[in-house]
């Protein structure tokens, strides 16, 4: 059996590739050649971040990942997806954590728990559905895409996730194990996963 680190961690990797290349269509090293294709590009980005999100938790039950994963690809109503998740998963949502250094060792020697500034799980479906708006064409007689709305939009829920997940602790199926997260440490950049058990 694959370790649920190895596991969860392919699923992180995957966020911060997905973050790179919007950070690349942000800052015009390369472009689609036309501002709304741009901004869609990106939108459909955080949805399949978010869905990595959703799913990474659930990621170590092989079986009941396959079958959350076929609702992302059917379903259109995050709040129901989201809601299917906790029914595997009640804990799924990641925990945002900072590091606190010894000033003197410059070593961590304790968490806290990051209070604000992060996309919270009352946030999520509300991304979600907004990034959903720009996958489908607009009636040339409705409503049109506010292209303008999105991309302002777009900083704040790339740093909101950033913060969510930048440190972060999840807790898996089995609710006497969590996974603790680095996204980016510094000794070879990539993600690190420490596997915590409950012994109380």
């Amino acid at each position: 059996m694959i370790d649920d680190r190895v596991i969860y961690c392919k699923c992180m990797e995957e966020i911060k590739k997905r973050m790179l290349a919007i950070s690349t269509i942000r800052s015009k090293k390369f472009t689609t050649s036309y501002s709304a294709t741009n901004i869609e590009f990106i939108c459909l980005q955080i949805r399949k971040i978010l869905e990595l999100v959703a799913l990474s938790s659930i990621s170590a039950n092989k079986e009941e990942y396959a079958r959350q994963y076929e609702k992302f690809a059917s379903h259109w109503n995050a709040k129901r997806i989201l809601s299917d998740i906790e029914k595997v998963n009640p804990s799924f949502y990641p925990v945002p954590h900072i590091q606190i250094i010894d000033k003197e060792t410059g070593r961590p020697v304790r968490t806290k728990k990051v209070e604000s500034g992060y996309l919270t799980k009352d946030e999520f479906p509300d991304v979600y559905d907004k990034c959903s708006e720009v996958l489908h064409s607009s009636n040339p007689y409705g409503t049109q895409i506010n292209y303008d709305e999105f991309e302002k939009l777009i900083p704040e829920w790339q740093f909101k996730i950033m913060r969510l997940l930048d440190f972060h602790v999840i807790q898996l199926i089995d609710s006497k194990l969590q996974l603790w997260i680095l996204m980016h440490p510094e000794d070879d950049g990539k993600v690190h996963a420490y596997l915590f058990e409950r012994i109380n």
